[in-house]
């Protein structure tokens, strides 16, 4: 029976490694945010059939995060103060989901994920994933996720692409109608 929750849990991961991987191939911050939600409630649940307490509590924040994100985004406001409530209540749950010392990494990666969600643009998001993806791929080593280890692979090569395929899109300044080049 055991391993029947952990073959689905790691079915669910792998499922999660398209979402993800398509998610940086948008242009609109907005947009990755809602595809990364569906993988990321995909990838909650794999954690939990696995038995990766902090992987799967972390990102029952990161599904709360990721759509208060979205409607910020939407209504076009930005703030210091959402991204540290989350930042913060990502830590408080890591203490409470504590597995080892290996929980620090997913919890350090997606602090670092969400302050840079909350904070830049589409461009600069996908050149802080190359941190927190480094850092979440470290944790899955730990609780032996299969499909964790891919996604987070395929999420570094895939931001990579994402980079350099949006290198040269003008950036708009927040604020104001002026964009900037590349």
């Amino acid at each position: 029976m055991q391993n029947s929750i952990t073959l689905l849990g790691h079915t669910l991961g792998f499922i999660s490694v398209a979402l993800f991987f398509y998610s940086y191939q948008r242009t609109q911050k907005s947009k990755i945010m809602l595809i990364q939600t569906a993988a990321t409630a995909l990838s909650c649940v794999q954690y939990l059939l696995i038995g990766a307490t902090s992987g799967f509590a972390l990102n029952v924040v990161c599904i709360i995060r990721n759509f208060a994100f979205y409607y910020r985004e939407k209504n076009k406001k930005t703030d210091l103060i959402t991204p540290a409530f989350f930042g913060a209540a990502m830590a408080v749950v890591s203490c409470f989901s504590w597995e080892g010392a290996h929980s620090l990494l997913i919890t350090l990666g997606l602090v670092v994920n969400t302050i840079c969600m909350g904070v830049f643009d589409a461009r600069s998001f996908r050149k802080t994933i190359l941190i927190s993806s480094t850092l979440i791929l470290a944790y899955n080593l730990f609780a032996l996720s299969y499909s964790g280890m891919l996604s987070e692979s395929i999420s570094l090569i895939s931001v990579i692409i994402g980079i350099i395929r949006y290198r040269s899109t003008p950036v708009k300044v927040i604020g104001t109608t002026e964009t900037l080049a590349a």
